[in-house]
């Protein structure tokens, strides 16, 4: 029986904290369902040489990448093949976009969409060297003698994700993340799929529908990765968690039943929370928000089919530290049509809603978005090509700022709200609205003066949350 190695490549730059790859973690415990051996390669923690012998050791290489690092997929790739090697591509780039990957001439399949149930099939298809069974496989495609002869289309969104199998993490070297992520951040997933319509993202992996998992099947994961791995914060990955308030409230009562002790990080959006519902996710251990700003012009918004307002993204805001949670926020400069006075009212709602966090990026239109579609003639194609994207560069030819201006305008709204937030006038607003959360609620006030006076044990805090605490 051929070995399949399933391969994440790392990116260009390491920008968000080490953790372990969830996404392999599915397509590990799916090959084991299916008693097809498996082994799993995170090149983020892996040297060079050892992902060498990683792919030398096995017969199928498969590699999944997001759109910055395809290029270095396709090199890994290119070794692979010297090796005589079979190579798979997976992932939301390669269901969008799968000839950049046969046209190479580095990869003799590509397997597009959710691919927890395609992957073992197509293993078993090769495995068996029928090219009527390999035909079959929903969503592959392949190609034969510089000619493509398999072009399936992506196999349907998969329904029942309580069906499938926990992440495989005892494949993956869970000790050398914790390593090198002082967090010891895990990460679990409650749904898939994002109903909004926002220009900028790849929808073709996930769907526009909103599936999601039960809250029974959920909190038995948390139980089992606190005791298993001890934890000291864990991020759910849903693109957005809240958006049905009922089932994260009642996901949160389990949590508080069963009495399981954890920091958790949620992502979402600022018209997908209320105050009461904040509140309770905070009793539940919830200690950061990641919200998708992306900016604070209605033009812009708009422009990004955002479907927010202003006023709503301040409000969730001010809501979010008033329930004593600590928020982090993206924003994107560079949209199209983008003018300095879109600018100056981004920066205005940042100081109006004061966030804790803000990361920004240049706007770059992926393949298979509306904004790829609709601004094909603003892409430098050939840049993309030779670079691909990156956080702080696009092959957007923005029509009011060029690349370095663009590069620089990110770095100085970086600049300029960090001086704002760390000068003391927005410290002591900070500390009364703490005071006004704690008298609200006396049960953690009563626990911050414990822990003031060394009568009560401070709780384990992740290293982000504590550098804010020590500036403020």
């Amino acid at each position: 029986m051929r070995k399949t190695l399933i391969s994440y490549v790392k990116p260009h730059v390491q920008e968000d904290p080490l953790s372990m790859v969830l996404g392999i973690g599915y397509l590990g415990a799916a090959m084991e369902k299916n008693e097809l051996p498996v082994e799993l390669a995170d090149e983020r923690i892996l040297k060079d040489s050892d992902m060498r012998a990683a792919i030398d050791r096995n017969d199928i290489i498969g590699f999944g990448a997001l759109t910055p690092n395809i290029r270095r997929a396709v090199v890994w790739a290119k070794y692979a093949k010297e090796q005589g090697k079979t190579t798979v591509m997976g992932g939301p780039h390669a269901s969008v976009d799968p000839n950049i990957f046969l046209d190479s001439g580095h990869f003799d399949f590509v397997l597009k969409g959710e691919a927890e149930e395609t992957l073992p099939q197509f293993v078993r298809a090769y495995e068996g060297g029928c090219e009527h069974e390999l035909g079959a496989v929903p969503g592959l495609s392949a190609i034969k003698d510089g000619e493509v002869f398999i072009d399936n289309p992506a196999p349907p969104l998969i329904k029942k994700l309580d069906e499938l199998a926990p992440p495989a993490r005892h494949l993956l070297p869970m000790e050398s993340y914790f390593k090198a992520n002082p967090e010891k951040l895990i990460y679990v997933f409650t749904t898939r799929g994002c109903p909004f319509k926002c220009i900028f993202c790849q929808k073709e992996l996930t769907g526009r529908g909103f599936r999601v998992r039960s809250n029974e099947l959920i909190v038995d994961e948390i139980e089992h990765v606190v005791k298993t791995y001890d934890p000291k914060v864990i991020l759910f990955v849903d693109e957005i968690l809240t958006l049905r308030k009922k089932r994260i409230h009642e996901m949160c009562d389990e949590i508080i039943r069963r009495g399981i002790k954890f920091e958790w990080i949620a992502n979402t959006r600022a018209d997908c929370v209320d105050y009461p519902l904040l509140k309770h996710m905070h009793r539940a251990g919830c200690r950061r928000i990641y919200y998708g700003w992306e900016s604070g012009s209605q033009h812009m918004l708009d422009v990004l089919k955002k479907d927010l307002t202003p006023e709503e993204i301040i409000e969730a805001a001010k809501m979010t530290r008033r329930a004593g949670i600590w928020a982090k926020v993206y924003l994107i400069v560079g949209n199209p049509g983008e003018t300095k006075q879109d600018i100056e009212e981004t920066e205005k709602v940042l100081r109006l809603g004061g966030p804790d966090l803000v990361r920004i990026s240049v706007f770059n239109p992926l393949v298979g978005t509306e904004s790829w579609d609709g601004y094909l003639a603003n892409i430098d194609v050939e840049d993309l090509r030779e670079n691909y994207v990156s956080s702080n560069r696009s092959a957007y030819r923005h029509e009011n700022f060029s690349g370095l201006e663009l590069e620089e305008l990110r770095k100085d709204m970086v600049r300029r709200y960090e001086r704002w937030y760390y000068a003391y006038p927005q410290r002591a607003k900070r500390f009364m609205e703490r005071a006004m959360y704690y008298m609200e609620n006396p049960k953690y006030g009563r626990k911050r003066l414990g822990r003031a006076v060394g009568l009560v044990k401070a709780p384990k805090s992740s290293n982000v949350m504590q550098q804010v605490r020590a500036a403020e």
